[in-house]
């Protein structure tokens, strides 16, 4: 009887205790999805303030920089960001402008620009242009010919003869003087004309403020237009030998440039132009240039935002690149984030970068809070600069230059998620983790 008393009271003990451990079981696991719930929550919340990437230490930014911007290179959402050397110097460039929108200071009468120009009104031949030599009753000594990469010209039983640098009318003369020199005519019967049949492509180049400083060829004919080109006519307009083709090829001139005062450098003689009136609308000096012409471009140590825009002299267009790769989407095909988004006039802003780039719209309450950096190189420090804006700041303050800076060529634009949008995202990755791992445990 005492041991099946015993066996009894060991089975009701074992008994027990399953149903403790059943019951235990029960109650731990909503406490353990609870916990779960409560641990997602709590890391979503603390992680969702990193919207952005880790911010500068506080010397490095901008607030605490007043006079020298050269030393800034980090600008939060609430700094205007000049781009200049020095900000007084910005803000005395703006209160000039403000005062003079027009530039109407910048107008002078027919006269005095003629007066203030000493340009030489004669083309001189460089190497390739091609010239139609006719001399009377001397068919012999008559011919197409193109000035040679030494600077000559070969006529039948002449000696080479130096044309490059000359204009038409010296060139004559020399040629006239070596059919005298050379007794083939007499001095009072040589007779003979040059006809300019083609201008050739030239090189050039160009430095100070432009985007692209170095040596640049203009005037180069493509290949249709060489084939459309019968030759059946002489003379060549010779449009693209101009001062304006050779700032255009060499990027065009940027907005801290000086254009009332464009040097050409010809050997020893220098001529100053004023090229004002390309953006100001009255009118410009012209002179063809020759091979071997040096442009300087002079530079402020501020931006004009008045050069940022298409022109004869400026870029027409810039190449930004953009990044959209969160939500709403999840790629940058799928944002509609193509070539085309990536190219815009010159002169656009920040604001029409953020809507190229799908960082702009969508449901306020989840997506209104957004950020982006815009990447930048200063061109007149030559850093990098970094501008961090909010969506809500910077619309707000679209108007301002200093908060919605013009975009150069090659920026950057980086666009991030708002907070819930961020939150979501963490508390999706957490689950991913911890749901797997629960369902493990409970097999």
């Amino acid at each position: 009887m005492t041991r099946n008393h015993s066996m009894n009271f060991s089975g009701t003990a074992n008994s027990s205790t399953k149903l403790w451990d059943a019951t235990k079981s029960a109650t731990d696991a909503p406490l353990c999805q609870g916990l779960s719930t409560l641990l997602v929550i709590t890391l979503a919340t603390i992680l969702s303030g990193c919207v952005l990437p880790h911010h500068p230490e506080e010397i490095d930014i901008c607030d605490n920089v007043d006079d020298d911007m050269t030393q800034c290179h980090f600008y939060p959402s609430d700094t205007p960001y000049m781009r200049s050397k020095t900000s007084e110097r910005a803000a005395k460039s703006v209160a000039q402008k403000a005062n003079d929108p027009m530039g109407t200071t910048w107008l002078m009468d027919t006269a005095q620009a003629q007066q203030a120009l000493h340009l030489p009104q004669n083309i001189r031949l460089s190497v390739g242009d091609r010239l139609k030599v006719n001399v009377l009753n001397g068919e012999e000594f008559s011919g197409n010919v193109e000035i040679n990469n030494d600077g000559y010209i070969y006529l039948p039983y002449l000696q080479p003869i130096h044309a490059k640098g000359l204009d038409v009318q010296q060139l004559t003369a020399a040629i006239s003087k070596h059919l005298v020199d050379e007794d083939f005519m007499l001095k009072n019967s040589v007779r003979l004309s040059i006809t300019p049949l083609k201008w050739a492509p030239v090189e050039v180049t160009v430095s100070g403020g432009v985007f692209e400083p170095g040596q640049h060829q203009i005037n180069k004919k493509t290949d249709t237009e060489i084939i459309d080109d019968d030759g059946n006519h002489s003379g060549d307009q010779a449009s693209e030998r101009s001062i304006a083709a050779a700032l255009r090829a060499s990027g065009g001139v940027r907005p801290d440039a000086n254009i009332s005062e464009i040097m050409v450098i010809r050997e020893q003689h220098s001529f100053k132009l004023d090229l004002s009136g390309v953006i100001h609308g009255y009118p410009v000096p012209t002179m063809t240039l020759m091979s071997g012409d040096h442009i300087h471009v002079p530079q402020h140590d501020y931006f004009d935002d008045a050069l940022a825009r298409p022109s004869q002299i400026t870029a027409p267009g810039i190449r930004v690149f953009l990044s959209n790769l969160t939500q709403p989407a999840s790629s940058n095909s799928q944002s509609a984030v193509d070539t085309d988004a990536t190219r815009f006039p010159y002169g656009t802003r920040l604001l029409n970068g953020a809507i190229a780039a799908n960082c702009v719209g969508g449901a306020q309450s989840t997506n209104a809070s957004r950020h982006l950096l815009l990447i930048t190189k200063n061109p007149l420090t030559a850093e990098v600069d970094v501008i961090e804006r909010s969506m809500d700041s910077l619309i707000r303050n679209s108007w301002e230059t200093g908060m919605n800076p013009i975009l150069m060529p090659g920026d950057g634009i980086a666009c991030y998620d708002s907070r819930v949008t961020n939150m979501r995202e963490i508390a999706r990755t957490v689950t991913e983790i911890l749901v797997p791992a629960t369902l493990l445990e409970l097999l």
